[in-house]
């Protein structure tokens, strides 16, 4: 079985993961987009001199303040091609996952669901309002400031359809984990993925 956590950066999927982990009866492994983030030389990530090539923060700023967005190179294209590849061998060996990861667009999305199709996939939106992100950023001080702002309405479209909806805004991580895994026991049979497969 596999958790799929959307939500953009500061929305506290990585708190909310490890809470999953603590409060479940089973063992699940965590991996996400920082998963891979680590696994790559920290030249092509961020500000590094080959950050083009994969995962290229780009420094902008308007009105309201700074942004932080973010550019997938050739390489960086490549390794989440791969992402999705690596959650189905691991799901295929039996084990359950949480997945958290920032998706903007259904390019990404449609490739779990294709990849993903003979597993469960519970796919959890996980919200967070704009000023809590902005605080957030601050406050952790490992954050790029922009970065929330500038994911927060691509990462959640009007027509993105979840299973359920967690808000990180005043909800403790534990709380959040607990609906779902109410939610999980109590629905078997998740519907989002499902759809998008017969929608494809």
């Amino acid at each position: 079985m596999i958790i799929l956590l959307n939500g953009c950066s500061s929305a506290g999927k990585s708190t909310l993961a490890r809470a999953l982990q603590f409060l479940s009866e089973k063992p699940y492994l965590l991996i996400g987009i920082d998963t891979f983030f680590h696994m790559m030389p920290t030249s092509y990530v961020g500000f590094g001199d080959k950050a083009d090539q994969g995962f290229h923060f780009i420094p902008e700023h308007d009105d309201l303040g700074p942004l932080m967005r973010i550019e997938n190179g050739p390489y960086g294209k490549a390794i989440g091609n791969t992402i999705p590849k690596v959650i189905q061998t691991l799901a295929d060996d039996g084990h359950d996952i949480i997945l958290d990861e920032v998706l903007f667009g259904d390019e990404s999305l449609n490739r779990y669901v294709e990849t993903l199709k003979d597993h469960t996939v519970y796919f959890i939106g996980v919200m967070c309002d704009l000023k809590t992100l902005q605080e957030r950023e601050i406050l952790r001080g490992d954050r790029a400031l922009g970065l929330g702002r500038d994911q927060i309405g691509r990462v959640h479209t009007p027509e993105r359809s979840y299973d359920m909806i967690v808000d990180t805004t005043s909800t403790s991580a534990f709380d959040c984990g607990k609906a779902i895994l109410k939610f999980i026991d109590e629905n078997p049979n998740p519907q989002s993925f499902r759809q998008k497969e017969t929608r494809a």
